[in-house]
C-alpha cells in the first residue's frame, strides 16, 4: 500500500520556520510576488486565454510602462527638435562667472573715477596756492614752465550749453550767433591747467572756485587772426569759449574780473609773462617797457553774496533796500548795443548809466518785477547812483591792473595796464 503524503510539517520544518524571522518572510513574499507579476506582464498569454483577458493584460502592461517612462522623464524635453527654443536656464557656475565679470568692470570704473577726482583736486589745490599772500607758497599766478597736461579728461556726453544763473546771467540760446558758436567749440582733449577765479566762483550757479583753461595753440591763431573778427571785438568771446573747459560757464556768463584773469593766464602761458607796452613818461614822451604779468595782484570779492550771487545795499538818500549783481560780459555787451542803437536812431541822450542800473539792480524793496526795477532805475537819485557805483567798485573782484612803472628819466608813473590787440598777438600787423 502506497505511503500517503504527510500534510503536517515535520519536526525539521517546524524548527526552520521558527528560526525564520519576520523580515525574511516579508522579503521572500515580495520576491515571489514580483516574480509572478513579471510573468503576467512580460510573458505572452497562453493560447487558450480568452481574447478579452489578453487585451486587458496587455493594456495594463503598456500603462505601467508609460507611467514608469513618465516618472523617469519628468520635466525633460522629449523631442528637442520640436521645441520652440532651447532652455534658457544657466548653471550656478555661469551665473557666478557673470556676476564676477560685472563686479570687475564696476571696480575698474570706480578706480578710474577716483583717479580723475584725485587728479583734479590736486590741480585745484595747486592752483589755489598761487598768487596768495604767503610768500612761501606763492608761486605766481602764471607759471609757464609748469607742465600740467591731463590726457585722462572725459568730456560730457552732451555738448556745452549755456545755463545762466537765473534770469540774470549769460545769454539765451535764441541769441547765440551761429557763426560764433561754430568757432567757439571746445576741444575737451586739449591739455589744460586749473586756475582760481578772483570771484572764487561765488557769482555763478556751480560755485566752483577754480576753472579748467586749455592752453592756446597755433589753431587758435589761425582762426583769430581774421581781420573781421579782430575789428568787431568778437575774437575775445571766441577765444575764451574755446579755451574755457566748463560746459555750464560761457564767456557771456563771466564776471569782468574773472574774464580778465583768464585773459592774463592765456597770454602768459602762450607768449610768456613779460608783456611789452608803450607808455608816456612825465613829459608825455612815449617810451617802451615791459610789464611782468606775474606781478599783478588778485583782488577778491569785498563782500559776501547770497545764494543767488546777489549783494544787499541800502541807498543812502531814498533809504531803499535793493539787491544787486555784478555785471557780466554779456550784460556789458547788451548795454553797448542799446547805446549804439540810440545813436543810430538819432537819440541825443546817452542812457548808458540808466541801462547799467537796469541790469545791476535785481530787487527793489523785495520786489523783482522787471517793470518795477526799470522804473526805479530811471528815477534813481543821483547821489544814490554814485554811492552804489562806488560800492560796486569797492567790492568788485578781479586782477588789479593799476601799475607803477619806472621811466627812462629815473622817475616813475602810475597808470593802467593797456590791453589791446597786441596783448594776444604781439607780431600781428593790421
Amino acid at each position: 500500500m502506497d505511503k500517503k503524503p504527510s500534510v503536517f510539517p515535520t519536526q525539521e520544518q517546524r524548527v526552520n520556520a521558527n528560526q525564520e524571522n519576520d523580515a525574511t518572510k516579508i522579503a521572500r513574499y515580495e520576491a515571489e510576488k514580483k516574480e509572478v507579476t513579471n510573468q503576467i506582464y512580460t510573458n505572452s498569454a497562453p493560447s487558450d486565454t480568452p481574447q478579452g483577458h489578453f487585451s486587458a493584460v496587455e493594456a495594463m502592461r503598456e500603462r505601467t510602462a508609460n507611467q514608469l517612462s513618465m516618472n523617469e522623464n519628468k520635466e525633460k524635453i522629449q523631442y528637442p527638435h520640436l521645441a520652440e527654443k532651447t532652455s534658457t536656464q544657466i548653471s550656478d557656475e555661469q551665473r557666478n562667472k557673470r556676476t564676477e565679470d560685472q563686479m570687475k568692470l564696476r571696480d575698474e570704473q570706480l578706480k578710474k573715477n577716483s583717479e580723475q577726482i584725485n587728479q583734479y583736486q590736486y590741480r585745484a589745490n595747486e592752483a589755489s596756492a598761487r598768487n596768495n599772500d604767503n610768500p612761501e607758497t606763492n608761486t605766481g599766478l602764471y607759471n609757464p614752465n609748469q607742465s600740467n597736461v591731463n590726457n585722462n579728461y572725459v568730456p560730457p556726453s552732451q555738448p556745452p550749453v549755456n545755463n545762466g544763473y537765473g534770469d540774470n546771467y549769460g545769454q539765451n540760446p535764441s541769441n547765440i550767433n551761429p557763426y560764433i558758436a561754430e568757432l567757439s567749440q571746445i576741444d575737451y582733449n586739449a591739455p589744460f591747467d586749473v586756475i582760481p577765479l578772483p570771484s572764487q566762483g561765488k557769482l555763478y550757479r556751480g560755485k566752483k572756485p577754480n576753472v579748467r583753461i586749455a592752453y592756446m595753440t597755433t589753431a587758435d591763431e589761425n582762426i583769430l587772426t581774421s581781420p573781421n573778427l579782430l575789428q568787431s571785438g568778437e575774437f575775445l568771446e571766441i577765444l575764451i569759449n574755446r579755451k574755457l573747459i566748463e560746459p555750464e560757464l560761457r564767456y557771456k556768463d563771466l564776471n569782468v574780473g574773472d574774464r580778465n584773469a583768464i585773459m592774463l593766464w592765456l597770454r602768459a602761458t602762450a607768449y610768456g609773462e613779460m608783456y611789452p607796452v608803450t607808455l608816456l613818461d612825465e613829459k608825455d614822451e612815449p617810451f617802451d617797457t615791459q610789464v611782468n604779468l606775474n606781478d599783478l595782484k588778485t583782488k577778491n570779492l569785498g563782500a559776501e553774496p547770497d545764494s543767488e550771487g546777489l549783494f544787499d545795499f541800502i541807498l543812502p538818500v531814498s533809504k531803499t533796500k535793493i539787491k544787486f549783481k555784478l555785471l557780466t560780459c554779456g550784460d556789458i555787451e547788451e548795454i553797448e548795443k542799446l547805446v549804439e542803437e540810440d545813436k543810430k536812431n538819432g537819440n541825443p541822450l546817452n542812457k548808458s548809466n540808466t541801462y547799467t542800473f537796469e541790469r545791476i539792480i535785481v530787487y527793489v524793496n523785495g520786489e523783482r518785477n522787471k517793470t518795477i526795477v526799470k522804473n526805479f532805475a530811471n528815477s534813481l537819485r543821483i547821489n544814490d547812483g554814485k554811492k552804489l557805483t562806488a560800492y560796486i567798485e569797492e567790492i568788485q573782484s578781479g586782477i588789479d591792473l593799476d601799475i607803477e612803472i619806472g621811466t627812462p628819466g629815473g622817475g616813475s608813473i602810475k597808470t593802467f595796464l593797456p590791453l589791446n590787440i597786441n596783448f594776444f598777438w604781439p607780431d600781428i600787423k593790421l
